[in-house]
């Protein structure tokens, strides 16, 4: 008996079970591209399997469709592996196991994968149905979307003859994404030969600040939340001017997609001042959780004197540290002017990191406009030179432009709302899509970006909503019938 015999659509979650009986970590999608290669063999559909493994099958446009502009029907096969620690799940040998609990499917203990199984299970579903009407139908399944974008990077230049690009890897009804953000990241380097300290006059702390709300750095960075790496410099300022302290280590952040939530710094002081500073750093402590209480109600800090580190930077390195971290921009730095509340551009703060004898500082950049991108790279470089910081850029991935005139948009848009009696948002998301890159290829194409109702994607917690799934796939078939 099949798990999921029961839902509906019938076909769609059959090939959804079927695809979650594959290993497909991004980099290791290899079984589950030969899985769509049979599918088209046995459906006699033209295929074509390129040099890293993207799968395009094709299925001719319906009879009153056949001068209709072509679809391509676009989701990545590959999903992020995460599962619960207790979890002995092996995603290079294992399926998914899936777990039917109530209005939703989710796995056991790990990611379900829907991010997006289901963008391949629909498009499936929808290239072995006879009886649907629509025009030419290019189904492209993409490969290492959740690690490099190397499947849409990489994609062949004159493979593709459709003119409108649905891709099916939106994650909220109602919601119509018609933009995304490109971005890149630099990486400064602050160096210097650290010194020995003489632990018979110095004292040795570890200051931390911890439980930030974080959250992610492109769908989140608009909420103003405090970033741990910059209350850290913040707080080092402080007792440097008050104390003389010394810094031997930090660290802060932890993805350079995620606004940082915590972050520490080791540091040393001479003996002399260690009682005046143990009375005044609770108020210190106190002052900075008032000045920042109505951001972040919960965030804390923490002393302690257990320091494996007894070597120091000088204190114009500590300096320009700090000055650095002050001045480097962080959070929002403009607004898309067509939807003021959406973000054009922003950068994060995200990781710092101490090794022998130097400080790295990754900041994490996102921009729909590349000429602003461009600014705000060239901002950095600047503090970077004025603090006497060496530097790298990433190649970084291409944004996705949105556009003022769309009849993909405004067929999907109208669509929806006579299907379901229900206004559909358009919006851009200030995050890389495959779009973005896809376009760099193809620079004509006409795109939108849809999905089912999913939650907790990239986590154990991870589920869909079987409803949603039903509704958002007869939504599809109207749209590919409306595209006439």
């Amino acid at each position: 008996m099949r798990k999921l015999e029961n839902l509906k659509p019938e076909r769609v979650f059959y090939y959804f079970e079927e695809l979650s009986k594959i290993p497909r970590e991004s980099g290791n999608e290899k079984a589950a591209s030969d899985f769509l290669i049979n599918f088209a063999k046995n459906l006699n559909l033209e295929f074509y399997r390129d040099g890293v493994n993207n799968i395009i099958i094709k299925k001719k446009a319906t009879k009153g469709y056949e001068n209709s502009k072509g679809v391509i029907l676009q989701g990545h096969i590959d999903m992020v592996c995460e599962k619960e620690l207790a979890s002995s799940h092996n995603f290079l040998t294992d399926g998914i196991d899936l777990i039917v609990d109530g209005k939703y499917l989710r796995a056991n203990n790990t990611t379900l994968g829907a991010d997006n199984g289901i963008a391949i299970a629909m498009a499936l579903a929808i290239l072995e149905d006879h009886n649907l009407k629509h025009p030419q139908i290019e189904f492209l399944a993409t490969v290492e979307e959740e690690t490099t974008m190397k499947g849409a990077l990489n994609l062949e230049n004159n493979i593709l003859s459709g003119k409108y690009l649905i891709n099916i890897d939106s994650e909220e009804e109602a919601i119509l994404t018609a933009g995304s953000a490109g971005g890149k990241s630099i990486k400064l380097f602050l160096k210097e030969n650290k010194k020995e300290i003489d632990i018979l006059t110095h004292s040795f702390f570890k200051i931390e600040v911890k439980n930030l709300f974080g959250g992610h750095s492109g769908m989140e960075i608009d909420k103003d939340r405090l970033n741990a790496n910059k209350i850290l410099a913040e707080l080092l300022f402080k007792l440097k001017n008050d104390f003389n302290i010394k810094l031997s280590y930090i660290c802060g952040g932890s993805k350079d997609n995620a606004i940082p939530r915590e972050a520490y710094a080791e540091i040393a002081l001479a003996n002399n001042l260690v009682d005046h500073f143990r009375n005044k750093i609770d108020i210190i402590f106190e002052n900075l959780k008032d000045k920042y209480s109505n951001i972040e109600k919960n965030i804390e800090f923490e002393i302690s004197e257990k320091v494996e580190n007894y070597s120091i930077f000088s204190t114009e390195f500590l300096e320009n540290y700090i000055n650095l971290i002050n001045e480097l921009p962080t959070g929002v730095n403009t607004w898309l002017k067509e939807y003021t509340n959406i973000v054009e551009s922003s950068d994060n703060l995200a990781i710092v990191r101490t090794f022998e004898n130097e400080i790295t500082i990754l900041a994490s950049l996102r921009s729909s406009e590349p000429t602003i991108l461009e600014n705000l790279l060239n901002k950095i470089i600047n503090l970077a030179i004025k603090y006497k910081a060496v530097y790298n850029i990433s190649n970084g991935y291409p944004e996705w432009r949105f556009r003022s005139q769309s009849l993909l948009r405004d067929t999907a848009v109208k669509t929806y709302e006579t299907l379901f009696n229900e206004k559909m948002k358009v919006t851009v998301v200030h995050a890389g899509l495959e779009c973005g890159a896809i376009s760099q290829h193809y620079p004509d194409l006409d795109m939108i970006s849809i999905g089912p109702n999913i939650y907790d994607v990239h986590t154990p917690k991870e589920k869909m909503e079987i409803k949603s799934v039903e509704k958002y796939y007869n939504y599809l078939i109207e749209l590919l019938k409306n595209l006439k």
